[in-house]
C-alpha cells in the first residue's frame, strides 16, 4: 500500500461515480431524503422540534442562555432527541453500507441496495469504537492541557492548539475505518491507520476541499430550499418542524426532498474518497466500472 493519490481527484471522485452510475447516485440521494424526512418526523411527532425551535429562538434574544433555560426548555426533549439519534444512526448505517458495497466493491445487494448485514452491523460497532477513542483521547489531552495552563498560560495556550491538531490527526488516521472494514471484514480501525500511514496530507487536503464545497453547495441548497418551502406556503426556521402538522406540508415535503437529495450526495462524496484513495493505493481505477 505504497503507492499515492490525487487529493483534487479523491475530492471530485463522486462526479465521477455521479457520471459513471447516475441510477445509483439518484437511489442514494432519494433514501437519503427519506432518512432526513423519518428522522424530522420523529422530532416533530414528539415535541422535540418544538422544544429545538424555542431553544432557537432563545439563543437569538440571548446572547448566553443560563443552565436553567436550557434545562427548562431542552430537558422534556431528551429522550425523543437520544430516540431520534439512535434511529438516525441506525438508519444511516444502512445508506454507508450500500455506498460502501458500490464504491469499494462494485456491487448492489438487497432492496435498493440495502440490506441489513454484517457491513452494516459492523460499521455501527466500528463508528461506536471510533468515538470512544477520540473520547479518550480528547481526555486525556484535556488532563494534560489543564497541568500546562496551570504552570504557564502561554504554554497552556499552545497546548490547546496542539491538542487540537493532534486530534484531527488521530481521528483522521482512524477515519477510514468503513473503507478498510468493507475491505477487510473487520472493524477496519487498526487497518484505517496503517492505511493512512504517510499520505495523512492527502487524506487531510482531500477532505479540506470537498468541505469547502459542500459548504458552499450546502448553503445555497438551503437557502433554494427554504425559499421554495416558503413559496408554498411554510416558514422554515430552526431547520426542523415544530409538529406533525407542520410537517406535514408541501412546503416541508419539498424542502425535506429537494435539500436531503443533495445533502446525501455531499455525504456521498466523503465515502467516495476514501474509496478513491484505498482502489489507487491498490493501483487500480476506483469502481464502479459497469453500467447498471
Amino acid at each position: 500500500m505504497t503507492k499515492t493519490f490525487s487529493p483534487s481527484e479523491a475530492a471530485f471522485s463522486v462526479f465521477e461515480l455521479m457520471k459513471r452510475q447516475p441510477q445509483f447516485v439518484m437511489r442514494y440521494a432519494l433514501l437519503s431524503a427519506a432518512v432526513m424526512a423519518i428522522y424530522m418526523f420523529v422530532l416533530a411527532s414528539t415535541g422535540a422540534g418544538d422544544a429545538i425551535q424555542r431553544y432557537a429562538a432563545l439563543a437569538e434574544i440571548e446572547q448566553m442562555p443560563s443552565m436553567e433555560q436550557v434545562r427548562a426548555i431542552l430537558g422534556p426533549a431528551m429522550p425523543a432527541l437520544g430516540v431520534s439519534f439512535v434511529i438516525s444512526a441506525i438508519l444511516s448505517a444502512f445508506l454507508t453500507g450500500m455506498a460502501l458495497r458500490k464504491t469499494v466493491d462494485d456491487r448492489e445487494e438487497g432492496f435498493w441496495g440495502l440490506q441489513a448485514g454484517p457491513t452494516e452491523a459492523r460499521y455501527l460497532l466500528a463508528t461506536m469504537a471510533f468515538i470512544g477513542a477520540i473520547f479518550v483521547a480528547t481526555f486525556a489531552l484535556g488532563i494534560i492541557v489543564s497541568l500546562l495552563v496551570s504552570i504557564h498560560r502561554a504554554l497552556g495556550s499552545l497546548a490547546i492548539l496542539a491538542s487540537i491538531g493532534a486530534i484531527a490527526w488521530f481521528g483522521l488516521r482512524l477515519s477510514q475505518f468503513g473503507v478498510m472494514g468493507m475491505v477487510t471484514g473487520k472493524l477496519g480501525l487498526r487497518e484505517s491507520y496503517e492505511q493512512t500511514n504517510g499520505k495523512f496530507w492527502r487524506y487531510f487536503g482531500a477532505y479540506l476541499l470537498w468541505v469547502v464545497i459542500t459548504i458552499i453547495l450546502g448553503t445555497i441548497i438551503q437557502a433554494l430550499a427554504t425559499m421554495g418551502a416558503l413559496a408554498l406556503g411554510t416558514k422554515i426556521g430552526s431547520g426542523l418542524p415544530a409538529s406533525a402538522q407542520e410537517f406535514a406540508t408541501a412546503g416541508w415535503a419539498f424542502y425535506i426532498l429537494f435539500y436531503g437529495m443533495v445533502s446525501g450526495v455531499l455525504n456521498l462524496g466523503f465515502l467516495c474518497i476514501g474509496a478513491y484513495a484505498w482502489h489507487q493505493s491498490q493501483g487500480a481505477l476506483p469502481p464502479p466500472k459497469s453500467e447498471l
